[in-house]
């Protein structure tokens, strides 16, 4: 049986695919002017951000291969969407994967994403974590909601 999704939804979803795909052009289509996203940590800055050059920042993260989003969870409120999720790539030297829990808050306006708010523990992101060892984190939880990759 097939999930129906909002369209707040379905955006989300594209955009994480255009990621997958390294799609800068598609992923750039659903996001407003103005977008931006904060990683809610502290790394060399207090919740650091998107720059004014988004196009050349995504051309830089983008091209990834072998990135993979695990969606654990999807809820949505008015003009807003949050996913759960498991991000996993491959390391480019040692092709070791980072798998990282995390959790992505969208805005929506008019059918494109404004702003977002980017969850995860820095400690974590840094480590080649098994799939074992990821699903700790999911103790009691129903499975996968949907893989991208």
């Amino acid at each position: 049986m097939k999930k129906k999704f909002s369209k707040n939804i379905k955006v989300v979803l594209e955009i994480l695919k255009n990621e997958v795909d390294g799609d800068v052009a598609s992923a750039l289509k659903r996001m407003t002017n103005d977008y931006t996203m904060t990683w809610v940590y502290v790394g060399k800055n207090l919740f650091p951000s998107t720059t004014p050059n988004l196009k050349a920042e995504l051309e830089e993260v983008y091209p990834i291969k072998g990135r993979q989003y695990e969606i654990r969870n999807i809820a949505e409120g008015e003009g807003v969407v949050m996913v759960e999720l498991v991000e996993s790539y491959p390391d480019p030297k040692t092709k070791k994967a980072y798998r990282t829990p995390l959790v992505l808050i969208l805005e929506i306006k008019d059918g494109k994403i404004r702003t977002g708010r980017h969850y995860l523990d820095p400690r974590i992101s840094g480590k080649y974590l098994t799939k074992n060892q990821v699903e700790k984190a999911y103790k009691n939880s129903k499975g996968s909601l949907l893989i991208i990759k």
